[in-house]
């Protein structure tokens, strides 16, 4: 016998109408709707509907995205988990019948049902019922929330119903997030062409901001960066050298040793690409970034003087990738050196130019090329980069 319905269900009494959790439950949707990201977001929704019902499992859908977020009840704590490959308009699958109709809806026993498909997880985790409740804002189909139960049992209409008005304020909080990416996705298109500019400029430069961006990523990965400070050094470290937009070309294609007065002028770069990236809102996290990524550990850097733990996290991340990349670079007034070249100069620069457990971690992930260090020439020492 088949066991779903779209919100054709009987009353359960046992939860109350206005019981104070529902009511509480009502006044968290704010929460919801200030929440960007949207795993956090997830998260949220069962935080918030977990004072309604037992929830086991929940998961998001995007139309137009391959992705599903899930999270899965383990103990007390929900675990977050992507399934890759995943799309909501798959003829046989329960999703699009959901959608389609623009109603919940509700499975009280998923071994009953024979007329859907189900992913994969849903065997694994033991779910035997759920609730999947389609995202919509305005007209536009946003995407499907699902509750997973491991329990079978019936779900009152009033507890439905209310789960739908917290099902549309996760779709307004949804398309806000999803507008807010597409926000900050043309604003830094529009300051990365004004790095590109930079490029033009200083043609020895030309893709260092991207093997910069590359090269930093994969370091802080290695230290479990992730979420927005990733997204925050990914922005620093592709608009670090911005500032060079207001340096004379005469001096940055200068082919012999800077004056000491031409020096001072390149350590402005850093002062101006903040100024530039200050008028940006969402750059706001990313200015130490570009500000502190020539500061030195010992406290001799430019333009404040850090050192230490005074620099910031994702700044001495930079300057250690900017110094390799520059190395192995060809510049107007040397020729590049050679990647086992440019790792021992930052091996020798442990605890002077850089914070030892970033560079040491930096030379971990360099050595997968397995080659050894070449002793340097004479007159080799960097007199700026």
């Amino acid at each position: 016998m088949q066991k779903s319905t779209h919100l054709e269900i009987g009353l359960d009494t046992s939860i109350p109408d206005a019981s104070p959790d529902l009511i509480e439950l009502l006044g968290d949707t704010r929460g919801i709707l200030s929440s960007l990201d949207v795993g956090s977001l997830l998260e949220r929704l069962a935080e918030a509907l977990e004072s309604l019902i037992r929830i086991d499992g929940l998961s998001l859908k995007l139309v137009g995205v391959t992705e599903e977020l899930l999270l899965v009840k383990r103990g007390e704590e929900f675990k977050r988990e992507i399934i890759y490959g995943s799309r909501i308009m798959t003829p046989s699958g329960f999703a699009q019948s959901a959608l389609i109709n623009g109603t919940p809806l509700l499975i009280e026993d998923i071994a009953a049902e024979s007329r859907f498909t189900f992913p994969t997880y849903v065997k694994r985790e033991g779910f035997n019922a759920l609730v999947a409740v389609p995202l919509v804002s305005g007209t536009r189909q946003i995407g499907l929330v699902t509750i997973y139960l491991r329990r079978s049992g019936k779900i009152s209409s009033n507890v439905l119903a209310i789960i739908s008005i917290v099902a549309s304020v996760t779709a307004a909080a949804v398309e806000n997030s999803q507008l807010l990416r597409q926000l900050e996705k043309n604003y830094f298109s529009t300051v990365e062409a004004l790095a590109a500019a930079i490029e033009v400029k200083d043609p020895y430069t030309r893709g260092h901001s991207k093997r910069v961006t590359q090269f930093a990523i994969a370091l802080a990965e290695r230290f479990g960066v992730s979420g927005s400070e990733m997204r925050t050094l990914q922005y620093g470290a592709a608009l670090h050298d911005i500032g060079k937009i207001g340096i004379s070309g005469k001096i940055l294609n200068k082919p012999g040793k800077l004056s000491d007065k031409e020096f001072e002028v390149i350590k402005e770069h850093p002062i101006i690409g903040e100024r530039i990236i200050s008028r940006v809102d969402f750059l706001e996290s990313a200015r130490s970034i570009v500000r502190n990524h020539h500061e030195r550990f010992d406290g001799t850097g430019y333009p404040d003087g850090l050192r230490d733990e005074e620099i910031p996290f994702l700044a001495r991340i930079v300057s250690v990738v900017d110094f390799f990349d520059a190395l192995t670079s060809d510049r107007p007034y040397r020729k590049a050196y050679s990647f086992e070249q440019a790792l021992l100069l930052i091996r020798e620069g442990i605890g002077r130019e850089f914070d030892p457990m970033i560079a040491k971690e930096f030379l971990a992930m360099s050595s997968m090329l397995d080659k050894q260090a070449e002793p340097l020439g004479p007159g080799m020492a960097i007199s700026r980069l």
